[in-house]
Order: structure tokens, then sequence, then C-alpha cells
């Protein structure tokens, strides 16, 4: 059976629309505000020091510490975004609404962090040096090793498998895959657009970014909950259970 992208466009929505759901997202939108308040100090001590202080003055939501905190603090707040992305995949696959599964927060986070981002770089140089030569060999490496997160972080695969498994898990579901991704893409990019122009239109200068601050995590969530959900469908497709753990938090699967 083919991937069914309105059901999994429908799962994904119920999944993050959850008690779990919803103390991810507030996480996520906890260290958004932190993150942008961060960026926008850095940005506001750089244009101050490079003598335009009207457009410093002009930043929303900057704080009054060093350049150097300033800094520091982003780099932590990006570790925190990976280990809540690894809570949100193992989450949303393991389809636990009402409690986080065991060793969501727990299992292997370190290694997990390392091979997400040696996978997420890996992934990211394919699809660009693919898009370099021509669109579709990007869009085919964007499409054909989507699942490497999901295998690194719901399977606790090193990237180098992940890529392998990834490739070999999207055979014959690689068109539905592309439709599945250009919905979630295309949407996200229309209510973004449309979220932020109106918040420019309707507030004033610092409170026209809150719109597409509290839209960015809901729509960043939503797309981890369709791979996940994808990734779950096309392993029962392909004749393995979804992930369940065990006693000790690995994950474990039946056929």
């Amino acid at each position: 059976m083919a991937l069914q992208i309105g059901s999994t466009l429908e799962e994904a929505g119920y999944r993050l629309f959850s008690r779990t759901g919803a103390i991810l997202l507030g996480a996520f939108f906890a260290l958004l505000i932190s993150f942008q308040a961060l960026f926008n100090t850095v940005l506001a001590t750089t244009y101050a020091r490079l003598g335009y202080g009207e457009i410093a003055t002009a930043l929303p939501l900057t704080l009054d510490i060093p350049l150097g905190v300033a800094g520091a603090g982003i780099a932590v707040g990006l570790v925190v975004s990976l280990y809540l992305t690894i809570a949100s995949f193992r989450t949303f696959a393991a389809r636990a609404r009402d409690s986080f599964p065991e060793g969501a927060f727990r299992r292997n986070v370190p290694l997990a962090m390392v091979n997400v981002f040696a996978g997420g770089t890996v992934y990211g140089l394919l699809v660009f040096i693919g898009s370099l030569l021509l669109l579709i060999p990007g869009i085919f490496a964007y499409v054909a090793f989507v699942f490497v997160m999901p295998y690194v972080i719901v399977e606790d695969r090193n990237f180098v498998a992940a890529l392998g498994e990834s490739y070999r898990l999207t055979e014959g579901d690689r068109l539905a895959l592309f439709g599945l991704l250009f919905i979630v893409i295309g949407a996200a990019a229309l209510v973004g657009g449309v979220v932020g122009l109106v918040g420019a239109l309707a507030l004033p200068g610092p409170a026209s970014q809150l719109p597409t601050v509290v839209i960015q995590p809901l729509v960043s969530l939503y797309s981890t909950a369709v791979i996940a959900v994808a990734f779950e469908q096309l392993r029962e497709t392909d004749g393995m259970a979804p992930s369940v753990p065990n006693e000790d938090g690995t994950p474990t699967t039946t056929v």
C-alpha cells in the first residue's frame, strides 16, 4: 500500500493537537522567543558599534546584555532546539498523546545529537549539490533522504546507516512523498506569508513580529509530526510494526 497523503496529514494534526503536542509547542514557543531576543540583541549591538544607532534602537525584543553573552545564549538555544526535536520525533512516532514515551528525553541523547548534526549536514549538502547540478537531483535527494532524522532519533541508527535506510524505505513512494512535502511546505509558506503580512499591517513596530513568532513553532512542529507519521506508515507497509521502547528505553520493533 502506497503512502496515504490525506491520512498522514490528518494523523499528524491529531498527534500534534494533544497534551504532549501542547507541551512541546509551548517549549518551542518559549525557545523561539528567547532565541529571537538574543539574535536581535546581537544585531542591535553590532549596528550600534558600526554607528547605525537608529537601526539598533528600532529593533524589537532586545536585551541589555553583552554581545558575548547573547552569542553564547544563541549557541545554547541551538542545542536545546536539537534536544526538543529529538523528543518531538520520538513522541510523534510513538503516537504518544497523553504522556511522553519512555526515554523520549533521555535515551542516547548525546549520540543522537551528534548523528543528527552529522546526518543533517550531509543531507543538506546532498540537497544543495543536487540543486546546483539541476533542480530535479536536489528534489530527489530531499525526498530520498527525508527519513534520516527519524532513523537516527527513533531507531538509534548512525547517520551513515540512516542515509541508506531512508533511501531504501522511500523506494516506490517518492512521488507520493514529494506531493506530501510539497503540500506541507506550500501551506507553511502561505500561512507564514499571510500571518507576517497581517502582523506588519495590523500591529505597531515591535509587536509586528509576534504573529510570526507564534505561528512558526506550530508550523515547524506540524512538519515534524508529518514526517514522523509518514515514517511509521511506510515502515508498517514495509512489514515492520511501530517502534515501541523496551523497559530500558531502547527501541524495539516486532514483525
